[in-house]
């Protein structure tokens, strides 16, 4: 062997041993990160056994029915802490983690809806929550309660579906571009050896000098550990199969529900022409408008609101409009006693 090919040899060991080395240092400051936040912000509620993962659920409040409530994707219930404080005045709310989100532990795979609903299920009887109940959705979220009552309709009183997702609307939408999912794949890899976390990626995303510091240390320790992209990424794919049914989603009689959608105006800056994706963002508006007449045309007995100054989070965009909507069906699930 020539001196130049051993050289090249001892010089690949030796990066090979490098990198072992900083990824054995990273992945310690990752766990000893993890440990310290988890003692910061230790989860408000409980942790119980559900298929051998611990899932995360906090109830609390007085009353009946129930408020329940589901997020989007990679959503955390954090950011609902303003939603879920006045229901808690007029009746209980429990609110609780997908697995992999928030403090419950992860899997090493996508849940698809119909495990979500039965998840959750075993969580609120584990809890001893499995009362009668309204259901709250957003996004993703309304398409797991849809599940969850298909499954186990005998105590749902009511839902209220928040800017909603539809069974079908993968099929449906007009054609995406590129791949979105590729910087959440790449920061997947990197997350359990604390490069996410060192880079600044998480609070560069989450940044907000609106939101309550503490909240916000919060809500960037739960997106940093080291499994939190991965979930994001399975439950990505699973929600994809969960979004193309060839069948729309199934009657739900005449149940009392709420379809709140969003409706702010998409329009370019003043005195500029719409963009591509602007342009896109409006085919796009358009399908998921027919998407929500149809959700709400699911029960005879329906409310359909357009929230006029609202994205998809009409949650953040208009509160009281989401509040006051479970009010109501609390209400009416009372005065049907």
């Amino acid at each position: 062997m020539s001196i130049l090919k051993r050289l090249l040899k001892f010089l690949a060991i030796g990066l090979l041993g490098f990198v072992i080395m900083l990824s054995i240092i990273g992945r310690t400051y990752q766990v000893v990160a993890e440990n310290q936040d988890l003692e910061r912000y230790p989860p408000p509620g409980r942790l119980l056994d559900v298929r051998g993962t611990d899932m995360h659920i906090h109830c609390y409040g007085e009353g009946s029915p129930t408020v329940v409530f589901e997020q989007g994707l990679g959503a955390l219930n954090e950011t609902w802490e303003d939603i879920f404080a006045p229901i808690a005045e007029m009746t209980r709310v429990c609110y609780y983690d997908r697995v992999g989100m928030g403090y419950s532990e992860p899997l090493d795979r996508g849940t698809p809806a119909p495990e979500v609903a039965a998840r959750l299920q075993e969580l609120l009887i584990a809890a001893g929550e499995y009362e009668e109940m309204v259901l709250v959705g957003w996004s993703a979220g309304g398409v797991y309660i849809r599940e969850f009552y298909y499954q186990f309709p005998e105590l749902v009183q009511g839902m209220v579906f928040v800017d909603s997702s539809h069974e079908q609307q993968q099929l449906r939408f007009p054609p995406a571009e590129g791949n979105s999912n590729t910087m959440l794949r790449i920061g997947s890899y990197l997350a359990p050896i604390g490069l996410v976390r060192l880079s600044g990626l998480v609070e560069s995303q989450l940044g907000n000098p609106d939101m309550d510091a503490e909240l916000q240390a919060r809500i960037i320790a739960r997106y940093s550990t080291s499994h939190a992209l991965q979930t994001m990424l399975a439950a990505s794919s699973a929600f994809n199969a969960d979004t193309m049914q060839e069948n729309p989603p199934a009657a739900l009689g005449d149940l009392p529900i709420v379809v709140l959608t969003q409706g702010n105006a998409i329009e370019p800056p003043e005195g500029e022409e719409p963009s591509d994706a602007l342009l896109r963002q409006r085919e796009v508006r358009e399908v998921w408008n027919v998407l929500q007449t149809e959700l709400a045309e699911l029960s005879t007995n329906s409310r359909h609101i357009i929230a006029t100054e609202s994205g998809h989070s009409i949650h953040a965009d208009q509160p009281d409009l989401v509040i006051d909507s479970i009010k109501d069906l609390v209400s009416i699930a009372r005065e049907s006693k």
